[in-house]
């Protein structure tokens, strides 16, 4: 008896490396993750991810690109700083689709555009913590 509660023990456990073993690799861009704006089932983290990312590329890509923009609160709740901010992202790449929602287009630019330890690094492949949040259209 001991020796079945053993075998089963240890097959558990090798199951279970093996389960963990198979989830890690390299991150995969999201397709289909939920749209973020006014109007939108807005995930507490997604909101959190497009203000951590626009803050992000406010502060370090935007120099000289329509003017600068002050940092907004990062604290996961859509609001009009939130819709304004995205907004005025919009303007720099989608000056005919300035809508205030993130969808797969605006997502994409955020998850380059932003923090590279949250959204994409120098490939899709190496995406961040914010992928699994933020619609892209790859």
């Amino acid at each position: 008896m001991l020796k079945k509660t053993a075998s089963r023990a240890a097959a558990l456990a090798a199951a279970a490396t093996l389960t963990v073993l198979s989830l890690s690799g390299t991150a995969q861009a999201r397709q289909g993750a939920p749209y973020i704006g006014y109007g939108q089932t807005n995930n507490t983290h997604a909101v959190w991810c497009v203000q951590h990312q626009l803050n992000w590329a406010f502060a370090n890509n935007w120099v000289g690109r329509l003017g600068s923009h002050g940092q907004i609160a990062e604290d996961g709740k859509f609001g009009p700083q939130t819709d304004e901010a995205i907004r005025f992202f919009q303007k720099s790449f989608f000056p005919n689709e300035i809508d205030g929602v993130v969808g797969p287009s605006t997502g994409y630019a955020l998850l380059w555009e932003g923090d590279p330890n949250y959204g994409y690094n120098d490939k899709v492949t190496n995406a961040g913590y914010c992928n699994e949040y933020i619609p892209s259209i790859v």
